[in-house]
């Protein structure tokens, strides 16, 4: 283990993208925990899209992966080492996750990581007050979002972020299996005395 300087530490950590490019999220788990089966721990935990035009973010988290690896492992990277920071137009190892479709959105033109913390994060909105309502910050939001990179050493050796805060930032569309009613059914027709009718089924 190397002992890093206060520039190396303050590096670790990584404020995303800014109100002009902000991130987005996926996978909201940010109200309520859910047990990671790996872990067995209760875990607050999102996935983060950082469009690959905010270099100055990407470039932050790829220091931040650089500077946890040096304080873990020296400077010497190990074989196998996991990365978090994935490529959104590969497919594969680094690339998008399985049964997801390369280049394509949501992952097309933007790196993502996913994040995790054993206490929740501070929830916030654009003016910094507190939220509450799990409705307000879903995943598809647009938001910024403060992490910290560490590396492990137990069953396998990688890097992972640590998530700290989330603000929001503006809505989005939704991401998800949420089920589209309005992409499925049709307009029905005005139907005068429905009641009626309905009535005259069961005469």
């Amino acid at each position: 283990m190397s002992e890093l300087t206060a520039e190396e530490k303050s590096a670790l950590s990584v404020i995303t993208g800014d109100h002009k490019s902000p991130a987005r999220i996926s996978y909201a788990k940010i109200f309520k925990p859910e047990k990671n089966d790996l872990s067995g721990k209760d875990e607050y935990s999102c996935m983060v899209l950082v469009p690959k035009s905010d270099t100055k973010t990407v470039n932050a988290l790829k220091q931040a992966i650089k500077t946890a690896i040096k304080g873990k492992f020296g400077n010497k990277t190990p074989s196998g080492l996991r990365i978090p920071l994935r490529d959104g137009d590969k497919s594969g190892d680094g690339g998008v996750p399985s049964g997801a479709e390369a280049g394509q959105a949501p992952y097309g033109d933007h790196y993502f990581f996913n994040c995790k913390n054993t206490r929740q994060p501070a929830l916030v909105d654009q003016k910094r007050k507190d939220v509450i309502d799990p409705n307000q910050i879903v995943s598809g939001d647009y938001v910024r979002v403060s992490v910290n990179s560490f590396a492990y050493d137990n069953k396998s050796k990688g890097i992972s972020f640590g998530l700290n805060a989330v603000q929001l930032v503006r809505k989005g569309e939704p991401l998800g299996s949420s089920f589209n009613a309005q992409n499925t059914f049709q307009d029905i027709p005005e139907q005068e005395d429905v009641e009626e009718t309905a009535d005259a089924m069961f005469q």
